[in-house]
């Protein structure tokens, strides 16, 4: 909703309470005229993100949200999921939401997140699959893991959106042709809309690249449905008896290995009786729902940014007020993190900006110059049916890529969808020179910018500090989690609501 706050001017600063920043007066400034129900204060800047609604999803068979939380916690955080029996969505998704193991780049600079060893499936195991062997080594992905924390606000999935929107039950590709090529037939007809992390949550499971051998059915029978409801919820993990979600369900028994419930007893409590009923059918259906709903309450609304934009001026330093001016103002980062979602890519700006960017392109994608085009198409790439994922079919969609949120950006390194630059002070430095290819779909705004050494310094503190939430530095509630074992990384214990350390 819109704020009520009284606007206050000052020359070159940004002030709490609604202020607006008078050193970026002079550059076209996005979302300058907004429209009920939106997340902008009335000056056009951002207003904390608590105050911004969280889009819930229209329609599905969720009858029990706190119940469809824990069985999507389970469901994501489990490596059973994995056709070796090591890979749970959280494998690339573990650090701030994000994957920090580090992988040997590509030809072209890429470090994408790891995944299976390539496989043709057979036939479902415990906890791993039956599966005959094509590859020696984990396959690597051809980009790397975005965070999925604050995703919720994003109006379309992955980075290049093709989770879409509306989630049709059954795989990433909403109402498109795309839809119904890779996971099978679709479970029902009937799209559920703004839920473009359900989307997200049906593609990599059985992606033979990412999480199983290829081949592996979502439903029915010697299916992925059929492994896990035969499978004691996080079997092979540890579960703190204190689990903001889970803790209760934890099997104290026996040294809080897994839940002492099933799946089955999950899904009969989160979803209606007759999609509970024939969970081994409608499994893609229950999965993406059910972990949409667990990781629409991972947002972290609790930065010194935050806090700074509700009025305590204490919260950013000095110089992070600086890195803050330069942020909305010279640096013009505003002009794509904008709003209080810190991103172009998010419903409030699609509500308010309408379908297209200033380049003509899908909004909230855009090409910046990190590769040239033709390494990857990105949003004007297309699905298993030829279709592509732009919309408008602009030749500003070839290369271009989602704008990311950047709240805990300082944890999540390293950068872009090609993970190609590892610190803050490389992506700063990026952005000053406006870019590193001279492609002719790269975005008009993207410019280089005059940046003194000082003020580059100045921007990375503010990105470093001003936008890290403590609670997900620290593991803490709702970011604490199962014990996980990533491949070629370190493992990580369970954690508590009180996660690993205190927050101020």
């Amino acid at each position: 909703m819109i704020s009520n706050r009284s606007s206050k001017k000052a020359s070159g600063r940004w002030l709490a309470g609604g202020g607006v920043l008078t050193a970026c007066c002079g550059l076209a400034v996005l979302l300058v005229a907004v429209a009920p129900g939106l997340s902008l204060a009335q000056d056009g800047n951002p207003a904390p993100l608590s105050a911004v609604p969280v889009p819930q999803p229209i329609g599905g068979d969720i009858i029990n949200t706190p119940a469809a939380v824990q069985l999507g916690k389970a469901l994501f955080w489990d490596q059973q999921v994995g056709g070796d029996g090591q890979v749970a969505c959280a494998t690339c998704h573990f650090h701030a939401g994000a994957d920090n193991r580090a992988v040997t780049p590509t030809a072209t600079g890429v470090v994408g997140s790891q995944g299976v060893i390539a496989a043709t499936f057979k036939a479902i195991g415990h906890p791993a699959d039956s599966c005959t062997k094509t590859g020696t080594t984990r396959s690597v992905t051809g980009r790397n893991a975005p965070s999925v924390i604050n995703a919720v606000f994003n109006r379309d999935n992955f980075w290049d959106g093709r989770a879409n929107h509306d989630f049709n039950r059954t795989d990433p590709f909403g109402s498109t042709s795309n839809a119904g090529i890779v996971n099978g037939p679709l479970v029902s007809l009937a799209l559920i809309g703004q839920a473009s992390l359900a989307s997200q949550a049906d593609g990599p499971p059985d992606n033979p690249v990412e999480m199983s051998c290829g081949g592996r059915p979502f439903n029915g029978a010697n299916s992925l449905a059929y492994k896990l409801l035969t499978s004691k919820p996080l079997g092979l993990q540890q579960v703190s008896p204190s689990d903001s979600v889970l803790g209760g369900l934890s099997d104290t028994a026996n040294n809080n290995i897994g839940l002492a419930t099933s799946y089955q007893a999950m899904i009969s409590a989160a979803f209606s009786a007759p999609v509970a009923n024939d969970a081994k059918n409608k499994f893609s259906s229950i999965f993406g729902q059910a972990v949409q709903a667990y990781e629409s309450t991972l947002v972290s609304d609790q930065t010194p940014f935050d806090k700074f934009l509700a009025g305590d001026t204490s919260q950013l330093t000095a110089s992070q007020q600086a890195g803050l001016n330069l942020f909305m103002g010279k640096a013009q980062c505003k002009q794509c993190h904008t709003g209080s979602e810190l991103t172009d890519a998010s419903w409030s700006q699609f509500n308010a900006g309408g379908p297209l960017n200033a380049d003509g392109g899908d909004q909230g994608f855009h090409n910046l110059g990190v590769r040239p085009t033709a390494e990857d198409l990105g949003r004007a790439g297309s699905g298993p049916n030829k279709q592509s994922f732009s919309v408008s079919g602009s030749p500003f969609d070839r290369g271009a890529f989602k704008t990311a949120g950047l709240r805990n950006v300082g944890l999540t390194g390293p950068y872009f969808h090609t993970g190609s630059k590892p610190t803050l002070a490389d992506v700063v430095a990026f952005y000053t020179r406006g870019g590193d290819f001279a492609n002719p779909e790269k975005s008009r705004r993207l410019q280089p910018l005059s940046l003194k050494a000082t003020e580059q310094a100045a921007l990375v503190d503010f990105l470093t500090n001003g936008l890290t939430d403590c609670r997900v530095a620290k593991d803490r509630a709702p970011f604490d989690h199962p014990s996980l074992t990533p491949p070629n990384g370190a493992a990580l214990a369970a954690t508590g609501a009180a996660g690993v350390g205190k927050c101020p």
